[in-house]
């Protein structure tokens, strides 16, 4: 099954990215790649063994690291912000609809995201790499864009791109009423957006996907520009996805 909710220590939002079907009729294995939201909010270290991840990618700004830091058990996470740590969207951009307002911050990653992919698929093609979590504040912007990059790679079409996307959207409407009461943060993203901006409506992940087809021939392009070898991306697949079977 695709899509399913992994249950880790209460951390909302929490999915194995595997399942999905490939280009060539394979499948992204699964137990290997995992998104999720702020794992600062994990307090089970016994959930934390258990899922035994070998690499832990936060894509959050460095002041929410420095505002929420992970609990001791979680040890060896990559730093390795998606957007500038003093990254703001202009005011402009802010007035347009959900929808075109998300796919404008996902094209500002397409921009300033560089360092981060060529780091995370750096140390996706080692051999004690996985299992894998990657994670921002709700595992919804930042984490949706990385799992893209990664499905795209794998050759997972777009319709299910956007699909593992939207499932972020009552995740995160979840997540959020249950920190109203418990988090305080100045300025914190989540408690001051509108429940239109904390879904994840699928036009905002169509509207980037089509953006970066058109600009860059899609994300495997778009991936090469950044200078990353056709190698890595070879090695990423042989390591996550498993072959069709051969007819004979």
């Amino acid at each position: 099954m695709t899509g399913e909710t992994y249950v880790l220590g209460g951390v909302y939002n929490v999915r194995d990215i595997g399942g999905y079907q490939t280009d060539d009729g394979g499948l992204v294995r699964q137990g290997m790649l995992f998104r999720a939201s702020s794992l600062h909010r994990l307090d089970d270290a016994q959930a934390w063994a258990d899922l035994g991840a070998s690499t832990v990618i936060d894509l959050r700004y460095d002041r929410e690291r420095l505002a929420f830091p992970l609990p001791e058990f979680i040890t060896g996470a990559v730093n390795t912000p998606f957007l500038p740590n003093d990254w703001e969207a202009d005011p402009e951009t802010r007035a347009l609809p959900a929808a075109e307002f998300l796919a404008s911050v996902f094209r500002d990653m397409v921009d300033f995201g560089g360092d981060t992919v060529r780091t995370v698929l750096a140390r996706l093609v080692s051999d004690d790499a996985y299992p894998a979590v990657f994670f921002c504040m709700a595992g919804k912007d930042r984490t949706g864009v990385l799992a893209a990059v990664l499905l795209a790679l794998l050759g997972v079409s777009d319709d299910d791109i956007v699909r593992d996307f939207e499932l972020s959207g009552d995740e995160v409407v979840a997540l959020v009423e249950y920190l109203r009461s418990r988090e305080d943060f100045e300025n914190h993203p989540m408690m001051n957006q509108p429940e239109e901006l904390l879904r994840a409506p699928r036009a905002a992940m169509e509207l980037f996907l089509a953006d970066v087809r058109s600009e860059f021939g899609g994300i495997p392009g778009w991936v090469r520009g950044l200078g990353v070898p056709d190698e890595t991306l070879v090695a990423l697949r042989a390591r996550l996805v498993i072959a069709a079977p051969v007819a004979g």
